[in-house]
């Protein structure tokens, strides 16, 4: 059956995309940044100074490095297989064409982002080393990769809510052409909603050294966090979630008609009622199924929800104790 073989694909290749996609969202609650710290809102006579112990460094550092790893060799392999395995592109499912995108998302701000934030966050805080180019490019991609992360699971969400609810209609509408323009079209929705960061973001000079920081009013600044978080976190969080509570129910009710399916055969001219049972394997990849799609949308909250917490407690609360 179509949906069965899309779901045990979707499940095996769900499982090493999870890996990098948890470091990702790790990542960046731990990412120390300028506008993230209220540093938009300084003046220029403050102090530049960080106060922050050798001891906190090294445990970020030991966390940054640790999750570098598990990202980087979870996305690797996963990109590694799909990449290499011919039996997952000879399939008709186009879940593959998503989770690699996916996996390339997470690779770019684990490798473009983490040496920026270590150096720059963590242990030298000001001042900014790398120029003004690469102070916005760095916002630049990292919102970028944000906003391609959340289309990409958003996207394999509706893939298998076709491919699983809708099967027949999945086989005509999901072609390997049309995904491959869906995918191609998200990142250019992903660069051109993260272009605001290119005018906001910037080098400037304070107390005397250089740093990496808003370069508008805190009105602005304010304004652009809150569409990001809502484009890029909020929007994505209930199309996730409506669309793998539909899957799991179907799955459920798919699973509840398979344990005992009562079919009936006719043996020699009388009609006869034979019991027929679901299969173990099946029955196990149908369960395990339903808390796949559960872990999709905790995980997705858990890993985002701080990130976006953080930024939206810059833009509301005004006093911090």
């Amino acid at each position: 059956m179509y949906a069965q073989m899309d779901l045990n694909v979707t499940l095996s290749e769900r499982n090493l995309v999870s890996w990098g996609a948890l470091a990702q969202g790790l990542l960046r609650n731990n990412s120390l940044s300028p506008f993230d710290n209220s540093s938009a809102a300084k003046t220029d006579d403050e102090d530049l100074e960080v106060n922050t112990d050798v001891y906190s460094k090294v445990l970020v550092t030991v966390i940054y490095v640790a999750l570098f790893a598990v990202g980087s060799l979870g996305n690797s392999i996963t990109l590694y297989t799909l990449l290499t395995k011919k039996t997952l592109q000879n399939l008709q499912s186009t879940v593959h064409y998503h989770l690699a995108s996916l996996a390339v998302s997470d690779l770019l701000i684990l490798v473009l982002s983490m040496p920026i934030e270590l150096y720059n966050f963590i242990w030298f805080h000001h001042p900014w080393v790398f120029g003004d180019a690469v102070c916005r490019g760095y916002y630049f991609l990292r919102d970028s990769c944000s906003y391609a992360t959340a289309l990409n699971i958003a996207s394999l969400s509706v893939e298998r809510y076709m491919a699983i609810c809708h099967p027949f209609k999945a086989k005509s509408i999901m072609s390997r052409s049309r995904t491959k323009k869906l995918i191609s079209a998200m990142w250019l929705a992903s660069f051109a909603l993260a272009t605001p960061m290119l005018f906001t973001m910037g080098q400037k000079m304070r107390n005397g050294e250089k740093i990496c920081t808003a370069t508008v009013s805190l009105v602005t600044m304010k304004t652009v966090l809150q569409v990001n978080a809502f484009l890029s976190f909020l929007v994505p969080m209930v199309a996730i979630s409506v669309l793998n509570g539909v899957i799991a129910n179907q799955l459920l009710r798919m699973f509840r008609e398979a344990e005992q399916d009562n079919r009936v055969c006719i043996i020699g001219g009388n009609s006869t009622m034979l019991n027929v049972t679901v299969e173990p394997n099946r029955a196990q990849s149908l369960r395990h199924g339903v808390l796949v799609l559960r872990a999709v949308v905790i995980a997705f909250v858990v890993c985002w929800l701080p990130y976006h917490a953080r930024r939206l407690m810059f833009c509301y609360v005004s006093d911090w104790s």
